[in-house]
């Protein structure tokens, strides 16, 4: 009887371990999924074209920030950075990025016939060689 109660006490021992130890896996996936729901500035996870105009609301803003000067290469590198927080895989191919540069460039003062000597458009045109092309898009009325 002695050691059917040891079995006993051993089995419920261990099925508290896993119970512990689902518990505490449960509990950080839970943490995790927390972080990954909230989206970058406002953007609807359910409304691609909100995603959309948020993704071209930071772009712009950063340009206009980052417009007057600094290293082409960083430039970029934050351009995939602000894509990446708004689920966009492809920046360089989307027309909405130039755009969203070109309003950005306009809002930061540049000139419509200044804009190809600002220091990030030759990058972007090794990207995608229509960049300067879609930039002076948004330039017109």
């Amino acid at each position: 009887m002695q050691h059917v109660l040891k079995n006993a006490i051993a089995l419920l021992g261990i099925l508290a371990l896993l119970a512990g130890c689902s518990f505490s896996y449960s509990s950080g996936a839970s943490s995790d999924s927390s972080k990954s729901s909230s989206a970058p500035s406002g953007a609807s996870e359910s409304d691609p074209k909100d995603a959309k105009k948020s993704f071209m609301s930071d772009v712009g803003a950063y340009t206009t920030s980052a417009a007057k000067g600094g290293d082409a290469q960083a430039y970029l590198r934050e351009l995939g950075s602000i894509a990446e927080q708004h689920g966009i895989t492809d920046w360089e191919r989307d027309t909405a990025t130039y755009n969203a540069i070109g309003t950005g460039l306009r809002r930061a003062g540049i000139s419509r016939d200044e804009v190809k000597n600002v220091y990030f458009i030759q990058a972007l045109a090794a990207k995608e060689k229509n960049a300067l092309v879609l930039i002076l898009e948004s330039y017109q009325p």
